[in-house]
């Protein structure tokens, strides 16, 4: 007859720990290693609650309303007009004011 499993628990995953997929900073790389530094910024995120519009999470957070555009084109794939977001859909929100990859051709 096979062991019973439920006399011995399997200890439970680590949640929120290294084993857990944190993020780790990238290692400072030695003059002796010859290895470049790698930088990640971090990026900034919004999650769409009822009653939110591109002006006002632009005005709350670049501090200018106008600057909307800025999230439109950080957010193009996910946006088909920016007078229509959704709850629940997750932008990009740049940190220096100008837009993620944006597109060399223009809308129209």
């Amino acid at each position: 007859m096979p062991p019973n499993r439920a006399s011995h628990p399997a200890e439970p995953p680590s949640i929120g720990g290294p084993a857990a997929g944190a993020a780790r900073p990238a290692p400072e790389a030695g003059p002796s290693t010859g290895t470049p530094t790698v930088y990640v910024p971090e990026i900034g995120t919004a999650r769409i609650v009822r009653g939110d519009s591109l002006w006002q999470i632009s005005r709350r957070i670049y501090g200018k309303g106008t600057r909307y555009t800025v999230i439109f084109d950080a957010n193009q794939p996910q946006i088909r007009n920016p007078d229509l977001i959704y709850p629940g859909q997750i932008f990009v929100l740049p940190s220096d004011g100008t837009a993620v990859g944006t597109q060399d051709d223009t809308r129209g």
